[in-house]
């Protein structure tokens, strides 16, 4: 994939469909409800809060932004029909699409884009995340930080027009507004609960609306009939809370799943299976998972402990032996297609004579004197306890360095890791729009909101920095792969594998759009009908 894949003008892009599999098996549906499984409770309803995974997954279906992916990932058009850039690439202004309304009837004007956005940097909001991708706006941190009465670079000139300047001309802005915190929510419905979004007035533009949610059981989405699309093909959604890998399994082959992720153990075993094998379907997703190394833990403050971590871990035994080869090994920090991932790129190789080597200078021969050590990761996901078991496994015979496990409720583990208190964890980084800036900048910079683990090195500041206003794109990607190489080799965090999902899917299944950011809104899929081959 190019760094142009990401479109930068304002051309509509249409969709495509994806068949679903053989139509060998016996579970069916009603034809018009779409059963899929939410895999952690949501951390929040409101687009403006929102950091993970899941939970996004969700809310893209009851709300929206000004662009969208699309299954080429690239932009298209979505609350703004068109767009034009100006002002040496810092002023873009958009026209908002005629027809759309909001779920509860009422027509999106752009004083609801000026809204949206100044409520998401809104200091009172405390959003963890806006400043991650509406920060690039002129007056953003001032009005962030309480210093200004609004957001200088939002405008609506008129009721069809928003204009945004940004503080210099950045390639990937405009890929940035397809994350949450750029979504239209609508100011009423918050005006009468307080300002709070909760499951009674999580009102959007977007394809579906949600009437129910039972909290550790489902919720329920319903097609906006209204929807500028076009109304859905589907009459309803049910998102079952399913937190373990084995439950959501079951539930599939029992027939009430149409959609279910699965993990290694459970590919290993259904891929021999003659009624499963020709239901799973594979995706790569632009996602990395790593080991973070938090130097708020005094060892990890020693660069040669860090790398002696690094070079402990066998990479390649974990992928074949656990991950069933699946996924593509992580050499360096940027996945498999962001641009700028360099498939020759080789990072800190497994090598424990090594690792003993620099664990002994920085003062802990064979282990010895090594403070108590717990890894982190997210319960009830079969293959992160299996990784986080191997990875033990290497720094006990490599190191002689004990390391106690903690499996961490999903919401628990978002908090810890926001304040920073955990020491040593195992967690993904999916991107949030195709662009090595998402990894490197937002993740790794010092000072950046995400960077929680206390990494800093000017010279890999300065190469972002640069690398996060240059215009030529590959200009741009030679500069980052220089600033990967330096976090890669100070081992700020151990990357392992890049992820592919496996998931089952009703063989009645049509129509799931897919782009390399997950699973699109489900406004297009529908089932076949039951005798249909």
């Amino acid at each position: 994939m190019v760094f142009a894949c990401v479109s930068l003008l304002g051309g509509c892009t249409g969709r495509s469909s994806q068949p679903g599999g053989s139509p060998s098996a016996a579970n069916q549906g009603d034809g018009a409800l779409l059963r899929v499984a939410q895999e952690a409770e949501p951390t929040t309803l409101d687009p403006a809060a929102v950091q993970d995974g899941p939970t996004i997954e969700l809310l893209m279906h009851l709300y929206e932004g000004l662009v969208q992916w699309t299954p080429e990932n690239k932009l298209a058009p979505a609350l703004a029909e068109k767009w034009e850039v100006g002002n040496g690439g810092k002023t873009y202004t958009f026209h908002i699409r005629q027809g759309v309304k909001f779920h509860n009837g009422r027509p999106l004007t752009s004083q609801d884009m000026v809204y949206s956005l100044t409520r998401s940097l809104d200091p009172k909001l405390r959003s963890p995340v806006a400043m991650n991708y509406l920060n690039d706006l002129v007056g953003a941190r001032e009005f962030h930080e309480g210093k200004a009465p609004s957001v200088k670079g939002i405008e609506a000139p008129d009721a069809a027009t928003l204009r945004l300047t940004i503080d210099a001309p950045k390639a990937y802005f405009l890929s940035k507004l397809t994350y949450p915190t750029a979504y239209a929510v609508c100011k009423e419905a918050l005006d009468a609960s307080g300002g709070e979004i909760t499951d009674a007035n999580s009102i959007g533009t977007g394809p579906f609306k949600l009437v129910q949610y039972a909290k550790g059981d489902r919720l329920i989405l319903e097609a906006n009939a209204e929807y500028w699309e076009g109304a859905p093909k589907l009459a309803r959604i049910e998102r079952r809370i399913l937190l373990d890998d084995g439950t959501r399994h079951d539930k599939f082959e029992a027939g009430e799943l149409d959609i279910a992720r699965i993990n290694m153990a459970q590919y290993r075993a259904d891929r021999q299976n003659p009624k499963l094998q020709p239901l799973l379907h594979e995706f790569e997703r632009p996602s990395v998972y790593y080991l973070a190394l938090n130097q708020r833990f005094p060892p990890f403050k020693d660069k040669r402990v860090r790398q002696a971590f690094a070079h402990a871990v066998n990479k390649a035994e974990i992928l074949n032996t656990v991950l069933e080869g699946v996924p593509r090994p992580a050499e360096g920090i940027l996945p498999y297609g962001v641009p700028g991932f360099d498939p020759q790129f080789k990072g800190l190789a497994y090598d424990p004579e090594r690792a003993r080597k620099l664990l002994a200078e920085a003062g802990y021969p064979n282990g010895q004197g090594f403070p108590a050590l717990t890894l982190s990761f997210r319960a009830s996901m079969e293959d992160l306890s299996n990784v986080t078991t191997a990875v033990q496994s290497d720094l006990q015979k490599n190191l002689g360095i004990p390391v106690q496990l903690e499996a961490v409720e999903w919401a628990t583990f978002l908090d810890r890791r926001n304040k920073g208190d955990m020491p040593f964890y195992h967690l993904r980084w999916a991107a949030d729009y195709l662009d090595p800036q998402n990894f490197l900048s937002v993740m790794l910079r010092s000072g950046a909101p995400e960077n929680t683990i206390g990494y800093a090195n000017p010279q890999f500041d300065r190469l972002c920095d640069q690398a996060d206003v240059m215009q030529d794109p590959q200009a741009r990607l030679a500069t980052y792969r220089k600033a990967e190489a330096i976090v890669v080799d100070d081992a700020a965090w151990v990357p392992i594998y890049f992820q592919k999902d496996v998931e089952l899917w009703n063989p009645r299944l049509r129509g799931v759009e897919d782009s390399l950011m997950g699973h699109l809104p489900h406004e297009r899929a529908h089932f076949a009908d039951a005798s249909a081959p």
